[in-house]
């Protein structure tokens, strides 16, 4: 698990039926690296309950639910380090990693998946897919997204160029995003209301995570409580930020103070 001369970078899960998932990251005893082996961890909870319920045709889970585990890891996590502290750096730090992984897995990643539909109607209408033309998409987007709120450096146009899922894995982005709100959804569900309400989650979680690739997965996640076609799931996030960002000042408030 900790770094090693010709070790690869990066950090993924991996599954093998009938044995179970192996992880591979490079821990090296940070806050992001403990976020990032409850996100791993997600993805092997994932694996180990599916392939324990599911026969080998249906044991491995689609990308579109894929992420739902790994997120719920990271902010029960979350929940879990600020009900140990409160040191207001310390809270300030951790709801800070909270805000900007929302930030890069749902809002960046919708960027992404606008700027890669854009690309690719570029070729439907018999366009010419230089590096230019996906600079001025990439560029608009940014300015469209983030507006005023952000100083926006000549060089970010060009982020397009060094992200590895619009080579090796077309339309793959958009899926952290679907995941992200439904992980915020499940997440407010098992953690708010009565006992019995977020046992009952808890439970259609589990099933979720049982269930493989039995079925579509937008099938899988309206069993769970969760049905993406509707507004309020992705309310659940925007709440999420709002309900991070607004503690992220009160902590700030403080450390001023």
């Amino acid at each position: 698990m900790y770094e090693n001369e010709g070790k690869r970078s990066g950090a993924y899960s991996e599954g093998v039926y009938g044995v179970g998932p192996y992880l591979l990251l490079n821990y090296t005893d940070t806050m992001d690296d403990a976020f990032t082996l409850a996100h791993e961890g997600g993805h092997a909870m994932h694996t180990v309950l599916s392939y324990e319920t599911q026969p080998y045709a249906t044991a491995e889970y689609t990308i579109f639910v894929a992420e739902v585990a790994s997120t719920t890891n990271e902010r029960f996590l979350l929940n879990k380090l600020l009900e140990k502290t409160t040191d207001p750096k310390e809270r300030f730090v951790l709801l800070q990693h909270a805000v900007e992984s929302i930030m890069s897995t749902y809002y960046t990643q919708v960027l992404f998946a606008d700027f890669e539909l854009q690309a690719h109607k570029l070729v439907e209408q018999g366009q010419a897919i230089t590096a230019d033309a996906l600079n001025d998409i990439y560029l608009k987007l940014l300015r469209d997204y983030y507006g005023d709120g952000v100083t926006i450096d000549d060089l970010y146009k060009i982020t397009w160029a060094r992200i590895p899922h619009f080579y090796n894995s077309p339309y793959y982005v958009f899926q952290y995003a679907t995941c992200f709100a439904s992980s915020a959804q499940l997440v407010k569900q098992m953690t708010t209301g009565d006992e019995a309400s977020r046992k009952a989650t808890t439970a259609r979680y589990l099933t979720l995570l049982r269930s493989g690739g039995n079925d579509h997965p937008m099938e899988q996640l309206r069993k769970a409580g969760v049905d993406l076609s509707k507004r309020e799931t992705v309310q659940a996030v925007i709440d999420q930020m709002d309900e991070l960002v607004t503690d992220l000042e009160a902590e700030a408030a403080k450390i001023k103070s």
